[in-house]
């Protein structure tokens, strides 16, 4: 799928086939996301991808989706995703590093940046579609809850959840007409207001 086209298409989709994912996609998903901008190019970020039906299951416990139109919002029975790729933070690699200027080694601290976070994600979710894979970034998730069944050590921080798998059920853009509020029609297909572009642009001038 040409790039433009899925970035258009792109919705977040909380029903999905009980179809499994290549594990080959998942690892391209994932080289997407390793190779996404990031700030002092630090790359913190780590990602545990989760593929069997038991852990599926555990993670699906932890999360919490669509809070405008709960509880209808939640992934149907049967519809569960089938693969999670988690976002983690690995403190270790960002509590100190060590920068070369003027030949003068400068050791300071660095806090992630989210906006690494964001561009990995995006890489992810883009890739996803234009293979036909639905997503879902989730960031109402339980972190604790989601940690002890994979008995993950201290330094990896959880950040968010992408849920995958191929889409069963259609989103679509909204005309924007003032509320932001996503909704369902009785055909089960989410609606999503998105402003207009010329309400967002500006080009030299404010």
């Amino acid at each position: 799928m040409e790039l433009y086209r899925a970035i258009l298409k792109r919705r977040s989709i909380r029903n999905f086939q009980k179809r499994k994912i290549d594990i080959r996609e998942l690892r391209r998903m994932v080289n997407c996301a390793r190779l996404a901008p990031s700030a002092a190019n630090m790359q913190p970020l780590e990602f545990l991808v989760i593929t069997t039906q038991t852990l599926c299951s555990e993670i699906f416990k932890h999360l919490k989706w669509a809070g405008y139109i709960a509880p209808r919002g939640s992934p149907q029975a049967g519809c569960e995703p089938v693969a999670y790729i988690i976002i983690l933070i690995n403190k270790q690699k960002v509590a100190h590093s060590v920068v070369k200027r003027d030949e003068a080694a400068i050791r300071y601290s660095f806090k992630p940046d989210l906006r690494d976070v964001g561009a990995a994600a995006e890489n992810i979710m883009l890739y996803a579609q234009s293979k036909g894979i639905a997503s879902c970034w989730l960031g109402a998730i339980n972190k604790q809850g989601i940690r002890k069944p994979l008995s993950m050590p201290k330094n990896l921080e959880v950040d968010s959840v992408i849920a995958l798998g191929y889409p069963k059920m259609r989103s679509m853009v909204a005309k924007f007409t003032g509320p932001v509020n996503y909704y369902l029609d009785k055909r089960g297909i989410l609606h999503v207001p998105k402003r207009p572009l010329r309400d967002v642009i500006h080009i030299n001038r404010i």
